[in-house]
């Protein structure tokens, strides 16, 4: 930035120019933004209250960072009307949030394979270990149900993250432990910013006993585990967060920085400056828990009796992982509807976070987002009314 040294005196009159520095262009950048995509992901919300992250897991490049509703920047051009700015501060669907980064919210079944990686990871379930789910778990007193009416029967663990059983998984979060759990979550970067490179990014919660005390002044209870080994509770994520965690079990297993620039190029020059990708952590993870966890969100989608089965679309495999969370009066039963994926299952390019206010549920409202977004990214026919 340039400037220039004015000597006045208090009545403002100005008498002389004691000196300047002349402004320096700055550099330009290259964005990871692709265009294409990004205007395929706000077709996909609709102006529905929600977000939708599209991030590449093989360099944590941000293809798309789309959040519902928005509003015209050109309104604040020169300056916005007091009738407008009254209109956008009121709107209770919030406008000038970005959910994408400043949206914190529960992210519940989405969290499951996290759950799932803790147990594995620390031996403290096997890929066979089996529980029952009769369509509730009694804790003492407390009756926490599943999300079907029905029952699954005896599941095990590939086939409790297809079918979503929240009793599997009250159970093996019970018997893994909230702090395996905590610190899984946490080395993925959820409780942290990520580092992105835009102001207003919310942290969100991973809740501990330390942090239930100071809050609640109470200890943490085997219900609380329970409520977290679902994803609910006082856990909450940003939908680029919830990103990033897809990419890393798209990849195997390293996390990288979101970045949304991903090359500099000074005045003076005639290329871009490629910047390298940044990974944050490595999970580590053994080839068979990959094997299982994987394998179960490919079940999701792949499988007739997944969850995100709704998603599915010709020619691609697709792996996710859908979720609902309940949010707001318990009374007005509302629920935020999630699903994370990526594509192709085999070699994954993208992968995507989606969450919706007013949802049905993640199966239901989410997954035939996931799908139109899908046939975007990979060009696939929709075959019209009369074709064979």
């Amino acid at each position: 930035a340039g400037g220039r040294l004015v000597r006045i005196d208090v009545s403002g009159f100005r008498h002389e120019d004691i000196g300047h520095r002349e402004a320096r262009p700055g550099s330009d950048i290259q964005l990871s933004i692709d265009l294409r995509i990004q205007q395929l992901a706000e077709e996909v919300l609709d102006d529905d209250p929600g977000s939708l992250v599209v991030m590449d897991p093989r360099n944590g490049d941000i293809l798309a960072l789309a959040s519902a509703p928005g509003f015209d920047p050109n309104e604040f051009v020169p300056s916005i009307s007091t009738k407008k700015w009254a209109a956008i501060n009121n709107d209770d669907r919030k406008p000038l949030v970005n959910r994408s980064i400043s949206g914190a919210y529960p992210p519940g079944s989405t969290f499951k394979p996290v759950v799932a990686f803790a147990a594995l990871e620390n031996a403290k379930a096997k890929s066979m270990t089996q529980f029952s789910c009769p369509g509730y778990f009694e804790l003492g007193k407390t009756r926490f149900r599943c999300w079907t009416r029905g029952q699954h029967g005896l599941l095990s663990m590939r086939e409790a993250l297809k079918q979503s059983c929240n009793v599997y998984f009250y159970r093996l979060g019970l018997q893994v432990g909230k702090d395996y759990i905590y610190h899984m979550a946490t080395a993925l970067g959820l409780g942290s910013p990520t580092g992105i490179e835009l102001p207003g990014e919310r942290k969100g919660l991973v809740p501990s006993s330390s942090w239930s005390r100071r809050v609640h002044g109470v200890g943490w209870r085997p219900g609380d585990t329970c409520n977290f080994s679902i994803g609910q509770g006082a856990l909450t994520v940003t939908p680029l967060q919830m990103a990033s965690v897809t990419a890393t079990v798209a990849n195997g297993g390293h996390v990288y920085r979101p970045r949304l620039v991903k090359g500099v190029r000074a005045s003076n020059a005639k290329n871009y400056k490629p910047l390298p990708p940044v990974i944050l952590n490595e999970m580590n993870w053994s080839s068979t828990s990959l094997e299982v966890i994987r394998g179960g969100m490919r079940d999701v989608v792949m499988a007739e009796r997944g969850t995100g089965k709704l998603a599915r679309i010709d020619g691609v495999n697709i792996s996710g992982k859908t979720g609902t969370a309940e949010y707001g009066p318990k009374e007005l039963n509302k629920k935020r509807g999630w699903m994370i994926a990526y594509a192709p299952s085999e070699a994954p390019r993208y992968a995507v976070a989606l969450v919706v206010d007013d949802a049905v549920s993640g199966g239901v409202t989410v997954a035939p987002r996931i799908k139109k977004l899908m046939e975007g990214l990979f060009g696939v026919h929709k075959k019209s009314e009369g074709e064979g």
